[in-house]
C-alpha cells in the first residue's frame, strides 16, 4: 500500500508577517550597508559584524516565521543546535553581502561571486533550518525545486546586492528609492524560501521523533521571535540612523568649513588677483576659479578652452604661449612664464602663469596651476623707470615743455585709450593754458586755453580752484561740466579726472588731467600714476620757477649794483660840481688880472700872458669836469614803468633774509592785498627799500632781546601808498628823529654809500615823501609814501 503524504497548509497571517520581516530586514540591510561604506578602520569592522548580525537575524527570522506558517497535521519540534547553525549561516551570508556592497566599486566578477556566496548562505540557512525539524514523518525533496530555489537564492542575492550598492547612500535618508528597493528585496527573498518549502514533502512514519534538544514553538514563541527580530532590526536601524545623523552633521560642518574656506580662498584670490586652474591632458578639460574668469574677462558660464586662452593672448606673445602649451602637452612637465593679454576694450594685462603636473586620483596626468595678474606690478616698474628718466631730465635742466610732454606720453603709454594733459595757471592766477597735451585734439586745446578757473569750471578748473582732486566719471551727467560740455562732447570725452599741481606753499601751479572716451572711475593703478605725474610735474614747474626767480634776483642784484654805482657816482658828481667852482673862480680871477695888466698905463704883457694861460688851463679843467658830470647824468637817467610795491618788498625781503637770519633777526611782512601799481623806476625803489632794511638790520643786530624787522604796506590819504620799515633797534629821539635822519644818516661810513638823504631824493623825485620816527617801545620807524598817479617834479 503506497504511503500518503501529509497535507500541510499555511497560516497566511504568518506568511504576511514573514514578508514584512523580510522588507524590514532589507531596509535595515540598505541602511547598514551605507554605514559600513562610510566607516573605516576598526569602526568598519564593528559595523560589518554588527550589521551582518542584525541583517542575518532578520533573514533567519523571516525563514522561521515562514516555516512556522506551514502547518502539518502532526506535532513539529525544532532541534535548537541546528537552528543556531542556520542562524550562523544567515549571518555569514550577510557578512558576504555587506562586504561586497560596501566597496567603493562593485565590478561584475565581485557582484557574481558575492551573489553566489550569499545565495549559498541563504540556501544553507534554509535547508539547515528544515533539517532542524523534529516530527513523526519522513521528509523528501523534489530536487528540481531544490535547484530552482538555489537559483532563486543566487539571483535574488544578485538583485539584492545591486539594490543595496546603489541605494546605500546615507545622505538619502528614508527616501522613496531606498524604500522601494527594500520592498523589492523583501518580496524577493521569501520567494526562495517558499520555493524551498514547496520542494519538501512529508510522509508519516511509525517511528516516534527524536526530541532530544528539541523545542516546540507555540504561538507565543512565534510572537517572541517576531518581536525580538523587530527589536534587533529596530535597534540596528536606530543606531544606524543616529550614526548617520552624526555623520551627516559632521559632513555638514566639514562642508560648511569647506565652503567658508572656499569663500576665504575666493576672496583671497580676488584681493591678490590670483586665479587657479586645472587642465586634464587626456581629455583637454579645463577648470577655472572665479578669479581666473575675472582675469580673462570671460563669463563664468563659459566653458574654458585653450582656444579661449589664446584669443586673449597678446599677438606678440601668441607664438611663445602656443609653444609653451604644446611642450607641456607632450612632456607633461611643470611650466612657468609671463605673457600679456589683450582685453576686449583694448587694455593690456600682464599675467604670470605657473603650473605643476602630477597624477590625479584616477592616475591621469593633470596640471594644477595659478594665474596671477601682475599688471599693477609691471605698471609700477614702468612708471618707476619713467620717473627716473624724467628726474634725470629735471636734474639737467631740460626745458619744462620737453619734460611735461615726456611725462604725459609716459603715463598715456601705460593705459589703453587714455589722453593726458598738463594745464598751467597764467600769471594772473585765474586763467589756464596747456603746458603739454601731445595727444589731445588741437581744436580742443585751443578751446580750453584761456578759460577761467572757478568752483564749477569743469574738472581741471575746479581742481585748481579747490586745490583738491576732482573725479568726473561722466561728463554728460556731472554738473561741473555743464558750461563746458559743448567743448568736450564733439571729441567724445566722457570721463575726466584732474589733480591740482601744488607748490610747497600750497599755491596752485596747474593740474594734471586724464581723459577717457567712456564713463568710468579711476583704478588704483591710474590713481597712483596720477599721483606720480603730479609729483613730477610739480618738481619740474617749481624748478623752472626757482630758476627764473634766481635769474631775476641775479638781474636785480646786477641792477642794484649798477644803481649803487650810479648813486655813488651821483655823490661823486656832487663832489666834482664842488671842484668845478674852483677852476671857474680861478679863471675869473685870472681874467680880471689879465684885464688889469692890459689896462694899465704901461701894459705888462708878460703878466697878462701868464694870466691868460691860467684862464685857458682853468677853463679846460672846468670843461672836463662838466663833460664828466653830463655823461654821468646821461647814464643814470631813470627808467619809468608800472611797479608793484608789494613785489619790490617781497624781492628785497628774499634778498636780505640771509643777512637777517645771520643775526637772528625775525623779518615779518604785512602787505595789503590788491594795492594798485605806481609809476616809477623799479631799480631805484628796490635800492630805497634795500637801504631802509639794511639800516634797520645794522641798528638791530647788536641789540639784546627781541630782534624784529617789520615791513608794512597800506593805503594812505590822498591816493598815496604808505610803506613803513620798523625795527627794535637803537631807535631815534622823539622830535629830533627827522632832523637827525636828514642831516647825518648814511648806509656806509665816511659817506661812501647811498645815504638816506639820497633815498629821500629818490622818493621825492617819485612824488612821495620819506621821513623817520621813533618806534614804541624802542627802535626806529622809516615811512615813505608814493602817489598812485605819478607827477613829474621839476
Amino acid at each position: 500500500m503506497a504511503a500518503v503524504n501529509l497535507i500541510g497548509s499555511y497560516n497566511y497571517l504568518l506568511v504576511v508577517l514573514s514578508v514584512l520581516i523580510a522588507i524590514f530586514a532589507s531596509y535595515a540591510a540598505l541602511a547598514l550597508a551605507g554605514r559600513v561604506t562610510a566607516a573605516s578602520g576598526w569602526t568598519r569592522v564593528v559595523w560589518l559584524v554588527g550589521g551582518a548580525g542584525a541583517m542575518g537575524t532578520g533573514i533567519w527570522s523571516m525563514h522561521y516565521i515562514g516555516m512556522l506558517a506551514f502547518i502539518l497535521p502532526v506535532p513539529v519540534a525544532y532541534h535548537w543546535p541546528t537552528v543556531l547553525l542556520s542562524l550562523l549561516a544567515a549571518i555569514l551570508a550577510s557578512v558576504v553581502a555587506l562586504g561586497v556592497v560596501s566597496r567603493q566599486k562593485m565590478g561584475t566578477f565581485r557582484a557574481l561571486s558575492g551573489s553566489v556566496l550569499m545565495g549559498a548562505g541563504i540556501s544553507s540557512m534554509h535547508y539547515i533550518g528544515m533539517a532542524a525539524m523534529r516530527l513523526p514523518a519522513v521528509c523528501q525533496f523534489n530536487y528540481f525545486l531544490v535547484v530552482l530555489s538555489v537559483v532563486f537564492a543566487v539571483l535574488i542575492s544578485l538583485a539584492a546586492l545591486w539594490i543595496a550598492f546603489h541605494f546605500r547612500d546615507e545622505k538619502r535618508g528614508i527616501g522613496r528609492k531606498k524604500l522601494a528597493g527594500a520592498v523589492v528585496m523583501g518580496v524577493a527573498i521569501p520567494v526562495m524560501h517558499y520555493t524551498g518549502m514547496a520542494a519538501a514533502s512529508f510522509t508519516p512514519s511509525g517511528m516516534s521523533a527524536n526530541l532530544s534538544r528539541a523545542v516546540s514553538i507555540s504561538a507565543l514563541g512565534t510572537a517572541g521571535i517576531a518581536a525580538v527580530t523587530f527589536i534587533v532590526l529596530g535597534l540596528a536601524l536606530l543606531t544606524s540612523w543616529m550614526d548617520r545623523r552624526f555623520a551627516i552633521r559632521t559632513l555638514e560642518l566639514q562642508e560648511e568649513k569647506l565652503q567658508r574656506g572656499e569663500v576665504f580662498l575666493a576672496e583671497a584670490q580676488r584681493l591678490s588677483h590670483t586665479g587657479s586652474f586645472g587642465w586634464k591632458l587626456s581629455t583637454g578639460e579645463i577648470n577655472w576659479s572665479e578669479e581666473t574668469f575675472r582675469i580673462f574677462q570671460y563669463d563664468p558660464s563659459t566653458k574654458p578652452t585653450l582656444e579661449l586662452v589664446l584669443q586673449r593672448v597678446h599677438p606678440e606673445d601668441a607664438t611663445f604661449v602656443q609653444q609653451t602649451i604644446e611642450r607641456a602637452s607632450q612632456d607633461a612637465k611643470d611650466f612657468d612664464h609671463e605673457c600679456r593679454l589683450v582685453m576686449p576694450d583694448g587694455a593690456v594685462k600682464h599675467v604670470h602663469v605657473v603650473a605643476h603636473a602630477g597624477p590625479n586620483e584616477s592616475g591621469e596626468i593633470e596640471f594644477v596651476g595659478a594665474v596671477m595678474d601682475i599688471t599693477e606690478r609691471k605698471l609700477a616698474e614702468a612708471l618707476r623707470d619713467e620717473e627716473n628718466r624724467i628726474l634725470e631730465m629735471i636734474a639737467r635742466d631740460a626745458p619744462q615743455e620737453e619734460i611735461l610732454e615726456k611725462l604725459v606720453l609716459a603715463v598715456e603709454a601705460q593705459f589703453a585709450g587714455l589722453f593726458c594733459s598738463v594745464l598751467l595757471l597764467e600769471e594772473d592766477g585765474q586763467h589756464v593754458r596747456h603746458g603739454a597735451a601731445p595727444s589731445l585734439p588741437k581744436a580742443y586745446i585751443k578751446a580750453i586755453d584761456g578759460l577761467c578757473i572757478g568752483p564749477k569750471a569743469g574738472s581741471c578748473g575746479t581742481a585748481k580752484y579747490r586745490r583738491e582732486p576732482v573725479v568726473v566719471t561722466d561728463i554728460l551727467q556731472d554738473p561741473l561740466w555743464e558750461a563746458y560740455r559743448d567743448v568736450a562732447e564733439p571729441y567724445g570725452f566722457r570721463a575726466c579726472w584732474s589733480t591740482p599741481i601744488l607748490a610747497h606753499s600750497g599755491k596752485a601751479l596747474g593740474s594734471f588731467a586724464m581723459y577717457y572716451r567712456e564713463p568710468r572711475s579711476p583704478s588704483s593703478a591710474e590713481t597712483r600714476a596720477l599721483e606720480m605725474a603730479v609729483h613730477l610735474a610739480g618738481i619740474a614747474i617749481e624748478r623752472k620757477l626757482a630758476r627764473e626767480e634766481r635769474e631775476r634776483l641775479r638781474q636785480t642784484q646786477a641792477d642794484l649794483a649798477h644803481i649803487n654805482r650810479v648813486t655813488t657816482m651821483g655823490e661823486l658828481t656832487a663832489s666834482l660840481a664842488h671842484e668845478v667852482n674852483q677852476p671857474i673862480a680861478a679863471a675869473v680871477t685870472s681874467a680880471d688880472s689879465c684885464m688889469r695888466w692890459l689896462a694899465a698905463e704901461v701894459p705888462n704883457l708878460d703878466k697878462a700872458r701868464a694870466a691868460a694861460e691860467r684862464i685857458v688851463k682853468d677853463g679846460t679843467r672846468a670843461a672836463e669836469i662838466i663833460s664828466r658830470i653830463r655823461l654821468l647824468f646821461q647814464k643814470g637817467s631813470p627808467q619809468l614803468e608800472l611797479v608793484d610795491v608789494n613785489e619790490v618788498i617781497d624781492e628785497m625781503t628774499i634778498l636780505l633774509r640771509g643777512e637777517a637770519t645771520r643775526y637772528s633777526i625775525s623779518v615779518r611782512t604785512e602787505l595789503a592785498p590788491d594795492l594798485p601799481r605806481v609809476m616809477g623806476d623799479r631799480v631805484q625803489l628796490q635800492q630805497v627799500m634795500m637801504n631802509l632794511m639794511m639800516n634797520s638790520i645794522d641798528a638791530t643786530k647788536e641789540m639784546d632781546g627781541t630782534r624784529e624787522l617789520t615791513i608794512k604796506s597800506q593805503w594812505a590819504e590822498n591816493d598815496h601808498l604808505l610803506v613803513s620799515v620798523s625795527d627794535t633797534g637803537v631807535g631815534l629821539p622823539e622830535g629830533l628823529a627827522d632832523q637827525i635822519f636828514s642831516a647825518f644818516f648814511t648806509t656806509k661810513p665816511h659817506g661812501t654809500g647811498m645815504g638816506l638823504r639820497i633815498c629821500r631824493s629818490i622818493v621825492e623825485a617819485h612824488g612821495g615823501r620819506l621821513w623817520a620816527a621813533s618806534n614804541s617801545p624802542r627802535g626806529a620807524n622809516f615811512c615813505l609814501t608814493l602817489p598812485v598817479k605819478f607827477e613829474a617834479r621839476g
